[in-house]
């Protein structure tokens, strides 16, 4: 709460004035007083030091209290308070349903009154953090973060945005790749829809008539046309996650894409012209796969011309609070305050975050599911303890049934093959399995999957 935060009285009622102006002076607010909507509603829009807060009576001569919050604009323009002896039940019940957050009954005892006015003012500084959270979100690809890095990205995004050049964006899984493209789309001012394709979560097979569309017959299955995601992308932006997962057959189709700005729909005849830009993204490194043969350098160079790389989290530990408030504010409401216990700020900066944005925002996800009716608080045990510490006691085959034995060895042997294959695609090639199934199974087993 402010300090002498600036209370709107709203009363016709004489000694009602007088005495709760006392009882709020004395509580170290300060008091402006109306004695009808039509004042209330002119010192509501004064442009200087407007309250912030009303104290609202129901029953008034004239239009009422109630008929005020009602022609009031949604959210109301200050939090509100109601104050009366006389209003029914029912009225109470519309009060609060018209966005009021309290009602107190005439005469109202002090303890009463300064508690309603201290939690409806702790309200209405979580609705404007939330407000400004959202605004936060609303800028270009969400890209929340107080840190040098995250300032420098969004100097960048604001001056290539507007270009057609072609942008490879790179960084760890979880790192928000998809939003720096979001961003992106967002500063280009193109009119068309910005059109994402994961090139890791698509069977090879699949890949090329996703991307270019298809005729009608062109293959067993295709009972009708189908725009692929460049036409769908027509006048927008494509981004393509996981490019370094791209077949090479597909990636020497891309260039030519990228090259004549035209597609050909398999079992089709005739180029499509395609007015699409191209963003892509990977957590891999695309010069080594150069050189090793599993990518081409051609395109490679087509796509590098403006890289932006996202920092993991565990270098800019600036943006973990921001972040965590920012997740707080969607997923638990502006009701819901993030509290930090003590020690939580130092255990955040602590944790390696191996999963990066994605698993702070599975953190807060957590405590949401699990807070009850509390504040969402955030203790230092939030996150799991650095790889430093000693590690958990054994446990014994009767802890865990036979599926679950199993499906841990499962992740086990599938983060492996990723970690040895680099990729979706050579962790299937590795286990001799079909990438499809690898990812819709690593999706079951809850892996992180790479952004």
């Amino acid at each position: 709460m402010k300090p002498g935060a600036r209370i709107l009285i709203v009363d016709d009622d004489p000694g009602v004035l007088r005495a709760v102006r006392g009882l709020l002076q004395d509580g170290g607010f300060s008091v402006v007083e109306a004695r009808s909507t039509a004042e209330a509603t002119r010192l509501l829009e004064a442009p200087d030091a407007p309250p912030a807060l009303m104290l609202l009576d129901l029953r008034m001569p004239g239009e009422t209290g109630l008929e005020l919050l009602a022609r009031l604009p949604k959210p109301l323009p200050v939090p509100v308070v109601v104050l009366s002896g006389e209003a029914s039940p029912s009225e109470a019940v519309q009060a609060l349903k018209l966005g009021a957050t309290d009602f107190v009954e005439k005469p109202p005892s002090p303890e009463r009154l300064l508690t309603a006015l201290h939690n409806a003012l702790a309200l209405g500084a979580l609705r404007e953090e939330r407000e400004r959270l959202l605004d936060a979100l609303a800028q270009p690809g969400h890209l929340v973060g107080e840190s040098p890095a995250m300032e420098s990205l969004r100097q960048l995004i604001a001056r290539v945005g507007p270009s057609d050049t072609a942008v490879l964006i790179t960084g760890e899984t979880g790192t928000g790749k998809e939003r720096v493209a979001q961003a992106l789309h967002k500063a280009s001012g193109r009119k068309g829809r910005l059109v994402a394709v994961n090139c890791a979560a698509i069977p090879a097979t699949l890949l090329e008539s996703e991307l270019f569309g298809h005729e009608r017959g062109a293959f067993s299955g295709a009972v009708a046309r189908r725009a692929g995601r460049f036409e769908q992308a027509q006048g927008g932006t494509l981004f393509l996650d996981e490019l370094g997962d791209m077949p090479l057959e597909l990636q020497a189709k891309l260039l030519r894409v990228l090259e004549t700005r035209q597609v050909e729909r398999l079992g089709g005849t005739l180029p499509v012209p395609v007015d699409v830009r191209i963003l892509a993204a990977t957590h891999q490194d695309l010069g080594r796969a150069v050189k090793d043969g599993r990518f081409r350098q051609d395109l490679f160079f087509r796509l590098n011309v403006l890289p932006l790389h996202l920092p993991p989290l565990r270098e800019r530990p600036e943006d973990l609070l921001p972040l965590a408030r920012v997740f707080a504010a969607e997923l638990a409401g502006p009701r819901t305050p993030l509290v930090l216990a003590p020690g939580a700020e130092a255990a955040l900066r602590a944790y390696p975050w191996p999963g990066n944005v994605r698993e702070l925002r599975n953190v807060i996800e957590r405590l949401n599911l699990l807070r009850g009716d509390g504040p969402l608080e955030l203790g230092p045990d939030a996150v799991a303890a650095p790889a430093t510490t000693a590690p958990a006691p054994r446990r014994t085959l009767g802890d865990k049934s036979y599926r679950e034995h199993v499906e841990d060895f499962e992740r086990d042997l599938i983060r492996a093959a990723l970690r040895e294959g680099e990729s979706i695609a050579g962790a299937a090639r590795l286990l001799q399995v079909d990438r499809g199934n690898l990812y819709r199974r690593i999706k079951a087993l809850g892996l992180p999957v790479a952004s």
